[in-house]
């Protein structure tokens, strides 16, 4: 008897050493997507599952478009709203469902948002549902999800095992393990922007509003396609009926959405529908925002009795489309999404029955946002003379190393040189410095090295506090125009004619923006950077804070 209580006391053992370890590997092999990766969009439900419970007044769920353009943090600082984005790219209709089903058994929001752009989706890639199904625990909902998961059109072929334990759809990552696999816990993650994605690239859209709608009629008044036959001489028309532009819901989406309608009635949840601005050539990408669907939405929420407010043409938030969008139109930007989300927040005070609600974890989680913001703020601006202002404003206190060459000093004025001057910076700007070369360092305030020639020159050094490796070099118009930012031994400078910018922060070891200002632009210097640098440059900034500062 004794013997036989051994072994199961053995066997139990066995299992719940064999399931920790199960669980260990498992979040190894998983895919990071936290909430910082610019790339997935993703990360949203992971950290979610680590708010307070029944904390949340406002829940947002969709696609990308709100995700990057709604900023919880933003809604929190301005009116005292708590809210959550568990939007991610591409979200399937159904994976909002269940996604708002999952949250509810934690929260009790008064609102939830839905950016209608998922309705016009007719199917949906497998890796945008594994956003979401990777994320959501075992249960119910999940179980559900993978159900219309394998319904879909384009549903894998997954077995049960790999359905169910991701390990096993995940076990071929062994091969692109990296460090981060080994470190971030998803169960442990925590976000401090509540699931809002800030952006600091920019692009501007290709088109504006109105020939955006201009492009739209044209297409919704084509509704035959017109095909030339040329078999010798002679040439034959053939036509058949083909709509470019449909602006009716598929009819599985309409039933989601009484799906989504009905579940926020049954919990007393304020269900608004909304649209994030998107502004791009409709023929090309199906979630541009024309005017047509604007009317058609409209209509239709008020026949299913659901609120819509609709963000480019209910109201005027004054986007300026060469600064506030990072995709040339498709999503907004930091600029962007703070109007948006300025606007919106105004919208649920007025509309919604919201009340302050300030406390001090959100208030720790808006100081750590704040900062993350204010340096993709410095990412986003394009003006020289702001941006300078801004680095002497704000980052005196950062290393600021410049590199410049040829005609970087063929369009400075007098307002361009005074804002150099409040760097403490004293060489002649003036037609002195045309066709030289001119390298500068700042230090914790102080120029640490400063000077011009019309041949080469080169100065390096170690920073003060990380004793990083930084070296600069230019070359004048005499001896090949050139212009080098190296931190690290990496190439920062972007332009070897032009102002080039590097600041970089010297207690964190992080390059917070690289930026040249090129002479030759029209209209004074503008910025020129590279937007996937930029971006990375935010993203290391949000993971520092998270696995340093933030625990």
């Amino acid at each position: 008897m004794h013997l036989k209580i051994k072994n199961i006391l053995k066997a139990i053992t066995f299992l719940i050493i064999g399931t920790f370890l199960f669980a260990i590997i498992q979040n190894i092999f998983m895919p990071k997507r936290v909430s910082y990766t610019k790339a997935y969009d993703a990360g949203k439900l992971a950290g979610f599952y680590n708010e307070k419970e029944n904390s949340i007044d406002v829940l947002i769920c969709s696609t990308s478009h709100a995700s990057k353009g709604i900023l919880p943090m933003e809604l929190y600082e301005a009116y005292g709203i708590t809210s959550y984005n568990l939007s991610t790219s591409i979200q399937p209709i159904e994976a909002t469902y269940y996604t708002l089903a999952e949250a509810l058994n934690t929260q009790k929001p008064k609102v939830f948002i839905y950016d209608v752009s998922s309705l016009y989706f007719s199917s949906v890639e497998a890796q945008y549902w594994w956003f979401i199904l990777d994320e959501m625990r075992m249960g119910p909902n999940k179980a559900a999800l993978l159900r219309e998961y394998k319904r879909s059109a384009n549903g894998g072929n997954e077995s049960k095992g790999e359905l169910i334990f991701p390990l096993v759809k995940y076990h071929e990552r062994w091969k692109e393990l990296k460090a981060d696999d080994f470190t971030i816990s998803m169960r442990s993650c925590r976000d401090y922007s509540k699931g809002g994605q800030i952006n600091s690239a920019v692009e501007a859209a290709e088109i504006s509003v109105e020939e955006m709608n201009l492009t739209a009629d044209i297409l919704i008044q084509s509704m035959e396609k017109s095909t030339y036959v040329y078999s010798g001489e002679k040439t034959e028309l053939e036509k058949e009926a083909q709509v470019l532009c449909n602006l009716e819901i598929p009819e599985k989406n309409i039933e989601w959405l009484e799906k989504i309608k009905a579940l926020c009635d049954e919990n007393n949840v304020q269900l608004l529908a909304v649209k994030v601005p998107t502004v791009y050539m409709p023929q090309t990408y199906r979630s541009a925002w024309i005017e047509e669907k604007y009317h058609y939405m409209k209509t239709f929420c008020e026949a299913y009795g659901i609120a819509y407010y609709d963000l480019l043409y209910d109201t005027d938030i004054a986007f300026d489309w060469s600064r506030d969008t990072l995709d040339e139109g498709q999503h907004v930007n930091l600029n962007g999404a703070r109007k948006v989300s300025a606007d919106l927040g105004a919208y649920l005070m007025d509309h919604y029955d919201l009340t302050a609600a300030y406390n001090e974890q959100w208030d720790k989680d808006l100081s750590l946002y704040q900062e993350v913001r204010k340096a993709a703020t410095l990412e986003l601006e394009q003006d020289f003379v702001s941006y300078i202002h801004m680095l002497a404003d704000e980052y005196r206190d950062k290393m600021i190393l410049i590199s410049a060459a040829d005609d970087m000093a063929a369009k400075l004025n007098k307002k361009d040189i005074n804002a150099l001057r409040t760097l403490g910076l004293q060489a002649d700007f003036g037609d002195a410095l045309n066709k030289q070369t001119y390298i500068a360092v700042i230090e914790g305030g102080e120029v640490k090295y400063e000077a011009s020639s019309d041949r080469q020159l080169s100065y390096g050094g170690t920073s003060e506090m990380s004793g990083t490796e930084y070296e600069l070099y230019g070359s004048g118009w005499l001896t090949g125009s050139d212009a080098s930012i190296k931190v690290g031994r990496k190439e920062y400078a972007y332009n070897p004619e032009a102002f080039n910018i590097v600041v970089y922060d010297d207690e964190r070891a992080l390059v917070l923006d690289s930026v040249s200002f090129d002479a030759y632009m029209d209209g004074g210097y503008q910025a020129e950077r590279n937007n996937s640098k930029t971006n990375s440059f935010e993203e290391n900034l949000e993971r520092y804070f998270i696995e340093t500062e933030y625990r």
